[in-house]
This record gives C-alpha cells, sequence and structure tokens, in this order.
C-alpha cells in the first residue's frame, strides 16, 4: 500500500500538519533526531546511484515526524503505510525548493556566487571569500575546503552538499551575518538536483577538461550539465572564462537568448576576438604587461571602455591568473569599485593544496616543492607547464609525483601519462586515493601512456614516493607533489587513513610538522 500522493507544492503545508517549525529535513538517517523530516529518493545512475528510500524504516523507528519518499519503481512495503508517510513524484528535483522553502528561502537574503568548472572552482570561491569578507558584510564559502568563513572552515568532505545539507547550512550562515555566499558547484550537484532551490545572483565557468566521465558519459553530456547553472531563474550575472571552447559558446548563448549581464575574463585580450558585435552588451575583463616576479603577477587588469589598474596577484601559473580575473570580474560584477577591486586581490592569500609552496623560494636557495589538486589531464598539464620555466630559470630539474584515482575514470590515466613523460624530467608514479583497485594495475594504466620510461619509478607507497622525491631532488630542482592536494586522508580498500602531502614533505626534509 502507497501513502498518500502530493504535489511539490503542496508539500509545506502537509509538514507543517505533521512536524514543528524546528525540525530539519534530512536525506541522511546519522543525521535523524527525533522530530525530524526525512527525504528518500535515488539520485544518481550506474555504478554512482545513491538512494535513502531503504532506510525510511529506519527513519520511522527513529522517530521523525514524517518521510517523504519518491514512490518512482519502489516496491510497496508495510512502511509505506504509516500516516507520516507520503511521497512526491521526481522527489530529486524538488528536495531542494521544498527544503528552502521551509528554511524560509535563506539564499533570497544573500548574494551568492556559485563557481562551477572542472578546475578552478576552489581557488575562486576562497579567494572571492577573502576578497568580499568583511566585518560588516561577512562573506562565507561552501565548498571542497569546507563550510564557514575565511580561516574558520568546518570540513564536511563534500563539494557541494546534498539538498538538504545545503539549506541547513545556507540557514546557519544566514542566522551568523553572512551577506555573501561564494559556493562550489559541482556537475554531479547540478546533475542531481542538490542546488535546485537555491538564488544565485552570480554563475562563474571556468572550464571545462576531462573528468568524471565514468559518470556523465560523455564530454557532451559533462558540458550539458554544467550550463545548468546559467539557466538557473532570477540568475543576474554570468562571470565566465572566454578562453575556454565551451565558455565561448556559453557567452555566445546567454548574450543570444537571456538579458544576464555576461562578463568575459581572458588572461590574453586577443581571446575575445569574434565577440566584437555584441558590443557593450559583453563586459570584457582582461590583463596585460603581465611579467612574473619572485612569487606573483605584476601588470595591469582592465575592464574595457570603463577603466584599468596596476595590479599585483601573489599567485604562481598562468591558470591561476584567470582564476585571479574571475574573481576581480565577480567583484565588479557585485558593484565593488575598479580600485577596491584591485587592491583586493593584491591581499589573497594561497589556497591550501592549490600551487601550495611547501619548501623553498624563488631565490635559489633550496628545492622548490608544490602541492597541487592537479587530478585531471587538463589541470595537471598546466601546472608541469607553469612548473617548467620556472625549474629551467633555476638551472634545476622539474619533478612529478603523481598517481590516479581508483575506480574511477580510467581513461584518463594514460594521457596523464603521457602529459607527465612529455613535461617533467623525473617521474615517481605512486597511490592517490586507489580505493578498491590494485595500485599496480593504476600504475600500469599511466605507464601505457607515456612517451618514454625513462626517468621513471613507481613506488605505490605515496610516503615512501614523496620521502624519494624530496631527497633525491637537487637544491635547485623543482618537485611536483600533485593530485590530492588539500585532502587529510588517503582511502584504501574502502578505509580512509591519515594522510597529508604537505605533512610528508615536511618530514622527507628534515622540518616539522
Amino acid at each position: 500500500m502507497m501513502a498518500t500522493l502530493i504535489k511539490p507544492q503542496q508539500v509545506i503545508d502537509h509538514l507543517r500538519r505533521l512536524a514543528l517549525p524546528t525540525a530539519h529535513i534530512v536525506s541522511d538517517t546519522r543525521q535523524i533526531q527525533g522530530g525530524d523530516v526525512f527525504l528518500a529518493y535515488r539520485v544518481g545512475h550506474g555504478a554512482a546511484i545513491k538512494d535513502s528510500r531503504p532506510y525510511i524504516s529506519q527513519a520511522l523507528d527513529a522517530g521523525v515526524a514524517a518521510v517523504i519518499y519518491d514512490p518512482t519503481d519502489l516496491p510497496d512495503n508495510s512502511s509505506l503505510s504509516d500516516p507520516r508517510c507520503f511521497a512526491v513524484v521526481n522527489l530529486a528535483s524538488y528536495a531542494g525548493p521544498i527544503c528552502s522553502d521551509w528554511y524560509g528561502n535563506p539564499s533570497n537574503e544573500m548574494m551568492v556566487f556559485g563557481v562551477s568548472g572542472t578546475n578552478g572552482k576552489t581557488s575562486i570561491t576562497q579567494w572571492l571569500a577573502q576578497a568580499l569578507d568583511r566585518p560588516k558584510s561577512r562573506t562565507a564559502v561552501i565548498g571542497t575546503l569546507g563550510v564557514g568563513y575565511p580561516g574558520h572552515l568546518k570540513v564536511t568532505g563534500y563539494t557541494t552538499p546534498d539538498a538538504a545539507r545545503l539549506q541547513i547550512e545556507l540557514k546557519n550562515l544566514l542566522d551568523t551575518d553572512a551577506k555573501q555566499i561564494a559556493m562550489e558547484v559541482s556537475s554531479h550537484a547540478l546533475e542531481q538536483g542538490r542546488v535546485n532551490g537555491v538564488q544565485f545572483t552570480t554563475a562563474v565557468f571556468s572550464n571545462l577538461s576531462q573528468d568524471h566521465l565514468d559518470y556523465h558519459g560523455s564530454m557532451a553530456e559533462y558540458a550539458a550539465v554544467k550550463f545548468r547553472l546559467f539557466q538557473f531563474p532570477g540568475l543576474q550575472n554570468a562571470v565566465i572564462n572566454v578562453e575556454d571552447a565551451l565558455g565561448r559558446e556559453l557567452v555566445m548563448q546567454l548574450l543570444a537568448k537571456t538579458t544576464v549581464q555576461v562578463w568575459g575574463y581572458a588572461v590574453n585580450r586577443s581571446a575575445f576576438a569574434g565577440f566584437e558585435k555584441f558590443g557593450k552588451r559583453l563586459h570584457t575583463i582582461f590583463s596585460s604587461e603581465m611579467h612574473f616576479k619572485d612569487n606573483g603577477y605584476q601588470g595591469v587588469f582592465e575592464w574595457q571602455d570603463h577603466g584599468k589598474s596596476e595590479i599585483s596577484v601573489p599567485v604562481i601559473g598562468e591558470f591561476n591568473l584567470s582564476n585571479c580575473l574571475a574573481v576581480w570580474s565577480c567583484l565588479l560584477a557585485g558593484g565593488i569599485e575598479l580600485a577596491d577591486a584591485s587592491k583586493r586581490i593584491a591581499l589573497l592569500k594561497p589556497v591550501s593544496g592549490r600551487m601550495e609552496m611547501i619548501l623553498g623560494n624563488m631565490r635559489n636557495t633550496g628545492p622548490l616543492v608544490i602541492v597541487d589538486y592537479a587530478h585531471t589531464p587538463d589541470a595537471l598539464e598546466k601546472v608541469l607547464s607553469t612548473l617548467r620555466p620556472i625549474a629551467s630559470g633555476r638551472n634545476g630539474k622539474l619533478w612529478c609525483i603523481f598517481g590516479c584515482g581508483g575506480d574511477r575514470d580510467r581513461s584518463k590515466r594514460p594521457i596523464m601519462g603521457r602529459i607527465a613523460s612529455q613535461l617533467a624530467d623525473h617521474i615517481i608514479i605512486t597511490s592517490d586515493n586507489p580505493r578498491t583497485e590494485n595500485p599496480v594495475h593504476i600504475s600500469a594504466d599511466i605507464q601505457a601512456g607515456m612517451v618514454s620510461s625513462e626517468s621513471v619509478q613507481v613506488i605505490s607507497d605515496r610516503a615512501a614516493a614523496i620521502l624519494s622525491g624530496v631527497r633525491h631532488a637537487h637544491g635547485n630542482d623543482v618537485v611536483l607533489i600533485a593530485g590530492k592536494g588539500h585532502e587529510m586522508s588517503q582511502e584504501i580498500n574502502g578505509k580512509k587513513v591519515d594522510f597529508s602531502d604537505q605533512e610528508h614533505v615536511l618530514l622527507a626534509s628534515g622540518g616539522s610538522v
């Protein structure tokens, strides 16, 4: 017997008859407290399906006030006859709006920046939060590094929370006086409807390169999912990297079909060739006269037809320069004056595991060791291409210590192997998060794409690989440790064990942790 079937717009009225206003809505039974509301539905596909409906009985036993579930393809069971249960078809799509409504639509009361793209989401959101956060205008971040305010993040273990958890986080941040939110929006979150119900003010697109094909199936589907962020009702601004092919397509679509304010950014002004016909409908942001000195770039950021500013940005890598332009564009789109925006950019601090310098400096006084989250072909190529001239400038060699995740897209492994063998002088293949796969098989997949096996070692134990690389690198070499970045654990055979690349670099060098 199936419980009452109701329409999504009727859910809140129904809940108010069953639950107290203080009740939380959750979709994880581990978070349930007596009197809460439990959401039960299926999301994902293939090997990545998550279905909370088998836990309905457990939720009822825990004393929930109500269970909302999706009846699609769900066999009848005795639990569904409980008067606390009612059904909503396609609940995955409506869970976000339902939760947002229950908590008073918190995102409507804040300026929300949603950042999507294969690479750069974490850097852009962290830097945006740093640049916007002020004592009387607090800015919080939701993303890979955690939830909270700059320097005080609560680690969560996810990039974008599930629909129920996200609305709770937004409500909590609003209650602590947040005025702006910088949020990473993953492709999984978009495909699964986790951010449905969020009122985005500004959407940012950084780039698209191969990743998550084990989930999305094709680059075309991956791109289509990314586009969804820019179709949210009420969106005011779109900040887009026009040096990315998909970014250019997205700009064209938005300018042709919407009234959203479009802000295009590019490190090189030449990327705007072909957009002249749009005139001032496209806000054009670019850099010029940029040169790398010591640990950052100096040059000019320009908002065409509105002004330019001499700028200093403390980052390594042209891709990070691009990320800074995205942040600068967001500040301008948010109404901050050009000169003030430039001052804020100059004060940005490094983001954990994103081109993070652990040892050495740019003055040839020791080995330069960089930890970066690069775990896709595009990201690895960009990081190695950035570090190649730095190593040459030190008269040193470039080392690359990396692996690939287990139980994930195998097709990118030989591609990353080829990139590493073309750009690095010394390579150590090691474990990333092998999960349930044999690290030997992962290493073999990587090696299959290498153009040469010279100067290549395989050391599956990541701690031993870091120790070997740091100890054997000469003082003028550059050592990149790629793939895990900020992560503080390693997943092996279904278990997570404590592991920090940064700590192991310091141990290898004889430093303290």
